[in-house]
Formats: structure tokens, C-alpha cells, sequence
């Protein structure tokens, strides 16, 4: 594709922008962020600068992300789909597949170690709960990933919220307190479904959908530990 295609009205580069910074595969990664920067003594550290949560970070980015757009790419490069894209509901199947097998993979080996707080194999079960239900309403329909991690990023500002009511993160000399978390996510969760709707992705519903699903999948993974 040439590069002044990205900027046609079908394809607005804000757009894309959007949606490569929010991509559903980031979610772990920012939900991570959220945690260790509210209360980074769960992760038995004292800020996100120390070795061991740089690790932990690094040691997330790689599982569910890295690793996960390498094995996409193999199969947009043997044919298996036609693009990373995934346009159509059919190329979703086997990548949807192969995270989902991935993800629990990763959630059931945070889950028997002691590395990771309670909390965050909370929130990655969700992950996977939405993954799991994503997978069967795409044999019948698409569903936008996008909303759906959008929808389990604002369950999971709230349930931060409920929990670290009193907390607040350190952004140099500026303090974020959770409430204003929850009001940025919600914000952020516009944004991305607006993204979604110029490119043509999905319709509303599709994003309704999603977001949905992901802010429900969170609530029933903490109702499973707590």
C-alpha cells in the first residue's frame, strides 16, 4: 500500500494512530502500568523504575505482544490469513486461536507462581474470559477486539478505583488520582471506538459488543477471586 493511501478518508492516519496505540494485544501491558503505578509494593517493589518491576513489565510486553504479532506475522507470511489486518471474521479464527491458547497459557503460569499479585491474574483472567467469548461470537459475527480491550482497560480503572480509592500515580511532579484514571480510560474508550468507525472496522454495534464484553469479563474474573 502507498504511503498517501493511509491518508484517504477510508483510511485516516489519526485513525490508525489510534488503534495501533490501543491495540487489544497492549492491554496486559497497560493494565501492568496501572497497577504497579498505583500500588507497585503488590509487585513488591516501590516504583516502576526498580529492576524487579522493569522485569515484570518487559517480561509481560514480550508474552503478550511480541511474541503474539511474531506468530500473526508467520501466518500472514505463509497464507494462513491475508493480512495482519484480519478484515474478515474467517482470517480471525486462527489467530483468535492461537492468543487465546497463549493468554491462558500465560494467566495459568502467573496463577500458580507467587511472582504476580492476586489482583493482576484477576485482571488477566478477564483477558482470557473475553478472548474465549470474542472467539465464539466471531464464528458468527465480528466483534470489535479493540472495544473489547478498551471495555476491560475501564473495568479495570474502576475496580483500581474501588480498591486504591486513596492512591494516586506519580507522573514527575503530577499526582493521578484513580478517579481522574477512570474518567481518562472512559475518554481513551471514545476515542478508540471512534477510530474504529472512521476506518471502517466495525459498525456500532460490533463495538457495543465489545465493550461490553470486555468490561463484563472483568467483573466475573474478580468475582472468581474474590
Amino acid at each position: 500500500m502507498p504511503d498517501d493511501a493511509l491518508a484517504t478518508p477510508s483510511r485516516p492516519w489519526p485513525a490508525l494512530v489510534v488503534s495501533a496505540l490501543f491495540h487489544p494485544l497492549l492491554l496486559p501491558t497497560y493494565i501492568f502500568l496501572l497497577l504497579v503505578g498505583i500500588n507497585p509494593y503488590l509487585f513488591g517493589t516501590t516504583e516502576l523504575g526498580d529492576s524487579r518491576a522493569m522485569g515484570n513489565l518487559i517480561l509481560i510486553f514480550l508474552d503478550t505482544f511480541v511474541i503474539p504479532v511474531i506468530a500473526v506475522f508467520i501466518m500472514a507470511r505463509l497464507n494462513m490469513i491475508n493480512s495482519m489486518m484480519m478484515e474478515e471474521k474467517s482470517e480471525r479464527i486462527g489467530p483468535l486461536l492461537l492468543v487465546m491458547v497463549l493468554y491462558f497459557w500465560i494467566y495459568w503460569n502467573f496463577n500458580k507462581g507467587n511472582e504476580m499479585p492476586t489482583l493482576f491474574n484477576s485482571f488477566m483472567l478477564g483477558v482470557v474470559i473475553a478472548l474465549v467469548v470474542a472467539f465464539v461470537i466471531n464464528l458468527l459475527d465480528k466483534i470489535s477486539l479493540h472495544a473489547t480491550g478498551m471495555g476491560g482497560l475501564v473495568a479495570v480503572s474502576i475496580i483500581l478505583l474501588g480498591a486504591f480509592g486513596a492512591n494516586s500515580i506519580s507522573l514527575g511532579d503530577w499526582l493521578v488520582g484513580p478517579r481522574l484514571v477512570v474518567v481518562l480510560t472512559v475518554l481513551l474508550a471514545g476515542l478508540v471506538g471512534t477510530a474504529r468507525l472512521a476506518l471502517g472496522a466495525h459498525d456500532r454495534l460490533q463495538l457495543y459488543v465489545g465493550y461490553s464484553l470486555g468490561f463484563v469479563a472483568q467483573f466475573v474474573a474478580l468475582k472468581f477471586y474474590y
